[in-house]
């Protein structure tokens, strides 16, 4: 805070001034246009994993000479893919 001259109080305005209705107003709504939403976003390392994992998979059947199916499960507004057994 100090680096940059302000103090607590002018930053916690700025936030709830500026920050948080931008974010209401621009990014919340497209919210239910998403497919996946991942709480605590890019810090979120076991959904981050379980995702590009998911990709890896799925690129990985498209790509062998015997495709197999993923099986989509859409389970309370989440999304999971999972393989053939």
């Amino acid at each position: 805070m100090k680096l940059h001259g302000r103090n607590l109080e002018h930053i916690l305005n700025g936030y709830k001034n500026h920050v948080k209705p931008a974010f209401e107003d621009f990014c919340l709504p497209t919210k239910k246009y998403a497919d996946v939403i991942i709480p605590r976003g890019a810090d979120n390392y076991v959904a981050v994993d379980l995702i590009v994992q998911h990709i890896k998979d799925f690129l990985k059947l498209k790509t062998s000479e015997k495709p197999q199916q993923l099986q989509i499960q859409k389970t309370n507004d989440h999304v999971f893919l999972s393989r053939p057994h």
